[in-house]
C-alpha cells in the first residue's frame, strides 16, 4: 500500500493499470477479415439509404407507409440516423480492436424498428397492405444481423488435395 492505493508489481496503482490496459483496448484497429468486409459493405449501404430519405422529395406513398414514425419526426431525421448508423456500422468494421460485433447489434436495432413501424402503419393507420413486404423485409435484414454477429471469422487456411496450403 503506498497512500492508501493498492500499487502493482510495477509501481502505478491499481487505477492507473486499468486506465492504461482501456487505453491499450481502445487503441489500434483489427485485422481486416470476412466481418469486417460485412459491416462495410452493410456500413455503406445504410448510409446510402439514409442518404436518399434526407435528399428525396416527398414521396405520399412512403409517408402513408411510414405515418407512424413520421408522427414523431421527418423523413429528413430518420435519414440522418441512418446516415449515423451506416457511418458507425463501417467504423465498427475494424473498431474497436477487442469488440467484433457491436456494429450488427446497431443493424438489428434498426432494421427491428423499422421493420415495426411498417407493422404499425399496417395495423394502426391502415397503410397499404404493400407495407407487409417492408415489414418483412426489413424483419429479414434485422435476423440476419442478429444470426451473422453470432458467426465466427473464417481463418485463413485453405486445404489443397495434398492438406493445408
Amino acid at each position: 500500500m503506498e497512500g492508501g492505493r493498492a500499487v502493482g508489481e510495477d509501481g502505478r496503482s491499481m487505477e492507473e493499470n486499468f486506465g492504461v490496459r482501456m487505453r491499450r483496448k481502445f487503441w489500434g484497429l483489427r485485422p481486416w477479415k470476412r466481418h469486417s468486409t460485412i459491416l462495410m459493405v452493410a456500413g455503406i449501404m445504410y448510409a446510402v439509404i439514409g442518404y436518399q430519405y434526407i435528399i428525396a422529395d416527398p414521396n405520399p406513398n412512403r409517408d402513408r407507409s411510414l405515418v407512424a414514425v413520421l408522427q414523431f419526426a421527418p423523413i429528413q431525421f430518420w435519414g440522418a440516423i441512418f446516415l449515423t448508423s451506416g457511418i458507425l456500422a463501417s467504423i465498427s468494421s475494424r473498431w474497436p480492436p477487442f469488440a467484433e460485433t457491436w456494429g450488427y447489434m446497431m443493424l438489428t436495432g434498426l432494421s427491428s424498428a423499422w421493420s415495426a413501424s411498417y407493422l404499425m402503419g399496417l395495423m394502426f393507420y391502415h397503410a397499404p397492405s404493400v407495407n407487409i413486404s417492408g415489414t418483412l423485409v426489413w424483419a429479414l435484414l434485422a435476423f440476419m444481423w442478429w444470426a451473422i454477429s453470432g458467426l465466427l471469422n473464417p481463418d485463413n487456411t485453405a486445404v489443397g488435395s495434398r492438406g493445408p496450403v
